[in-house]
């Protein structure tokens, strides 16, 4: 039965904390620098279980997470026992959800590994109808099966080579090592298997050259000539998980077939749903890492479980490995251990480019607060751990490690991007650079935009009079590299949901956010099979893609209005000074810039040419020039050092 009016505390004053007898003050009113942390249960940063004054009720808060709990009888009554639970904990119940949001991401995609009767007594995949586009089913996973060798465990993904030959489609390369002859016939022996040698096949390495198997015969051939060399396109990590998953497919069917124990099912799909699975509990890793982090607010993390884009993208492609890495390197940075977060962040970015971005943030922070150690064992950790990864592969396949490299700076703008936008609806070549074959305008123009998003980001943080939260500028950086990158492939918007959840707890926006992402996909996929196939036109696509970055944009001048007045951030009026802050949180500054209202005062006619010196705060903190910072109304407790609770 719903609670009352007279029963819910927001009727009451807003209280954030479910403790009839002990509100907000009680909660924090223990000296948090008495002790060390990690002996004191009532610390922020401690593992140790919250009590029920110190938790942070989101059907209490928001007023969106107020309403769906109608669902399920009401928002948490004022009486109601809180911390008690011994089996469904709040970690336990957001990783259901994200255990549901999952389960949904695989059946929103399974229309892409249907089967159907092939017409020789056997069962093929059925991609027809545009099936892929007009269900919207459609991932990386299904369509690389093949073609980059997953159906071939044995063979080291990296060894893989083929050409693209215009006009004649994939024509494999194989290694001369490889070949041999039987009965006439050349054939090639590899990963366990033999396969015949056809006219267009080549044979050959970098260092030897190629041939072109002509009428049975090797002819010499230039290989630019003929098409481009490829190789697997994805960064070390991610094709060493591919690898992984295809010898689990391959255990999977080996026994399927042997006892007839499971299911037989094709082996594209028993490789994508293997694959999903170790994704899946990847991404739980992902949530667990980002629900520790959140502490009293652990039930923001509900953000990236019930999260719309995580059913269109969960499976879309293996962004997954890269997001758990990332927010354990956040979760260990928070516990205060930045060699562990360096080889989390290294080993993320050996899956993607994005996590290693993370170190900006917390170069601008370790700066500000003058605690360059712990910063600089992260470094060192990441480079480490990015080393070992990829360094045998480009001593031994160094042409398939540049791949990576090759593919993306030769690329054009991705369907989602502004420039794309821009050069489709004005016709114009500039992005293109004209046709060459690298588009250099567009990769230097994309490079500086972020470049300069990045000063602006770092000198924000460096400026504004109390100092960001890690995830406010994780955040902010992340969402700007999507926006200026020339690639941003749908799935890229997972990145940004453990940061969000952390940087901008707030339900209403980010909801409508992620499901402005689920719209853009599927007009996409719609535009992709076109009209004449009863699909769309691409401009409802870019309608959607237009809202989508307006909304990113808003949630960013939400963090930064956040990071400015202090007093409107939920993390902070809550009572925490820096959950995701590990070694930096409650730390005075010792480095800060003047903030640009500041600079404008000095230079306007009649302002004051000369700098205000910096006085240092009731906590020890020295506060940077500007304007002074909006703080927590009279209902938020004394938090932390650090955290100011005086009006203004």
């Amino acid at each position: 039965m719903p609670v009352t009016s007279e029963d819910h505390p927001s009727a009451a004053g807003g209280a954030l904390f479910p403790d009839a007898g002990a509100g907000p003050d009680s909660a924090l009113a223990t000296d948090t620098g008495a002790a060390d942390w990690h002996d004191d249960p009532k610390h922020p940063c401690s593992s140790a279980s919250l009590s029920p004054a110190e938790r942070v009720v989101p059907t209490w808060t928001d007023p969106t997470a107020a309403r769906a709990a109608d669902l399920i009888g009401g928002p948490l009554g004022r009486h109601a026992s809180v911390g008690r639970a011994v089996i469904l904990t709040p970690l336990r119940v957001c990783l259901i959800m994200a255990i549901c949001a999952l389960i949904g991401g695989w059946l929103f995609k399974a229309a892409c590994i249907q089967q159907d009767d092939n017409g020789s007594g056997g069962v093929s995949l059925d991609q027809s109808g545009e099936r892929p586009w007009l269900a919207a089913c459609y991932n990386d996973v299904v369509p690389l099966y093949g073609s980059r060798g997953f159906d071939r465990p044995r063979q080291f993904p990296y060894s893989h080579a083929w050409i693209e030959v215009e006009g004649s489609g994939d024509k494999p390369i194989w290694d001369p090592a490889d070949v041999q002859d039987n009965d006439g016939q050349r054939v090639v022996v590899t990963a366990g298997r033999t396969v015949q040698v056809n006219d267009g096949d080549f044979i050959g390495t970098p260092d030897d050259g190629y041939s072109e198997v002509v009428e049975g015969q090797l002819v010499p051939v230039d290989i630019e000539d003929r098409g481009q060399v490829r190789y697997l396109e994805y960064p070390v990590l991610t094709g060493l998980f591919q690898w992984g998953v295809s010898w689990a497919n391959y255990a999977y069917l080996n026994f399927a077939r042997t006892t007839g124990a499971v299911p037989v099912p094709l082996d594209v799909a028993a490789y994508f749903t293997i694959g999903a699975i170790f994704l899946g509990l990847l991404y739980l890793w992902a949530v667990a890492s980002t629900a520790k982090i959140a502490r009293r607010r652990i039930w923001d993390t509900a953000l990236m479980c019930l999260s719309p884009l995580l059913v269109v993208h969960a499976f879309t492609n293996w962004d997954a490995v890269a997001i758990a890495l990332a927010a354990a390197g956040m979760l260990a940075w928070a516990r205060r251990h930045p060699t562990l977060a360096g080889v989390l962040f290294g080993l993320g970015m050996a899956a993607k480019l994005y996590p290693i971005l993370l170190l900006g943030p917390l170069l601008v922070l370790c700066l500000r607060t003058g605690r360059i150690a712990p910063w600089v064992k992260a470094a060192l950790g990441a480079a480490v751990a990015w080393a070992v990864v990829n360094v045998p592969v480009i001593l031994m396949y160094p042409q398939a490690w540049h791949e990576f490299i090759r593919l993306n700076s030769e690329r054009g703008a991705e369907w989602s991007t502004w420039y794309l936008m821009y050069s489709n609806l004005s016709g114009s070549q500039v992005f293109n650079n004209n046709g060459a074959p690298t588009p250099e305008f567009l990769n230097n123009l994309s490079l500086a935009l972020f470049a300069l998003a990045c000063l602006a980001i770092g000198w924000f943080g460096l400026s504004v009079q109390r100092r960001p939260r890690v995830a406010q500028l994780a955040f902010l950086v992340v969402a700007a590299f999507l926006l200026t990158n020339k690639v941003w492939s749908p799935q890229y918007s997972l990145w940004l949901l453990p940061l969000v959840a952390l940087a901008l707890p707030r339900w209403r926006p980010v909801l409508l956010w992620q499901c402005s992402e689920a719209v853009v996909w599927v007009l996409l996929m719609f535009q992709f099979a076109g009209v004449e196939n009863k699909g769309l036109s691409v401009y409802p696509f870019f309608c959607a893609v237009i809202v989508r970055d307006l909304l990113i944009i808003m949630l960013m001048v939400m963090v930064i209005r956040e990071a400015i007045r202090p007093g409107t951030d939920l993390v902070r009026i809550a009572g925490d000074d820096d959950p995701s802050g590990g070694l930096l949180e409650n730390q005075p500054d010792r480095f800060t810039l003047p903030s640009l209202p500041t600079l404008i005062r000095k230079v306007r006619p009649g302002g004051s040419s000369g700098s205000r010196p910096s006085e240092p705060s009731e906590h020890g903190l020295t506060e940077p020039e500007g304007p002074p910072v909006l703080v927590a109304a009279e209902s938020v407790p004394d938090g932390p050092p650090g955290l100011s609770t005086e009006r203004p």
